[in-house]
């Protein structure tokens, strides 16, 4: 038996000011630090083995210090990435609703073909994410494995390790710095955890 344990990145200034990230790498902000350092104490038990984030700053750092002295691999990967906003990156809602009406009409739906031009469909997000978990499964089935990622991608990443249909996609929610934790076996994959953001009282 194998154990996920699924971690969104710290708090940015972007998050606080409600402005879509994607792909921009915009760094942790003092208040996501602590949050990092919360998780960080809350999993100091957990003898990992190995650990993935996805190649942008804020999950980088956010990894770095859940794993503190641990001297583990972590393997910064482009696949763990949040799914690419496009031109929405950078503003916040009432900013490209106003700047693209249109655009902003069409998100609205739940359309797994929808990508703002230069962006990413949820579709190919959950392809990408698929691949990753098909991956992480195979490469570490009696692992302790930490993942650390974005709100999106780490929706994707678990619908597939729970083999859920693409729509699950908008059932999810994952807040800052939460923590969530699958059980992998050779066929089936179980959630004990999700979402769970208890150790951040008080950050």
């Amino acid at each position: 038996m194998g154990r996920i344990y699924i971690v969104r990145h710290g708090e940015t200034e972007w998050n606080a000011e409600g402005r879509i990230q994607g792909h921009t790498d915009v760094g942790l902000s003092n208040r996501g630090r602590a949050q990092a350092r919360a998780v960080a104490r809350r999993l100091s038990d957990v003898p990992f083995d190995v650990a993935y984030s996805s190649d942008l700053s804020r999950t980088r750092d956010t990894a770095r210090l859940i794993l503190g002295e641990r001297e583990r691999p972590l393997h910064a990967v482009p696949e763990l990435r949040e799914y690419h906003k496009g031109v929405f990156e950078g503003l916040t809602v009432p900013e490209y609703r106003q700047r693209y009406p249109e655009l902003y009409r069409a998100s609205l739906v739940n359309d797994p073909d929808f990508a703002p031009p230069g962006g990413e469909t949820i579709r190919e997000c959950a392809a990408r994410l698929a691949g990753f978990a098909a991956g992480l499964v195979e490469r570490h089935p009696e692992d302790n494995v930490l993942v650390v990622g974005h709100g999106g991608s780490l929706r994707s990443c678990v619908t597939a390790l729970l083999n859920l249909p693409l729509e699950a996609n908008w059932k999810l929610v994952m807040h800052n710095c939460a923590l969530s934790l699958i059980y992998t076996y050779p066929d089936n994959a179980v959630l004990h955890l999700y979402n769970d953001t208890s150790h951040l009282n008080g950050v």
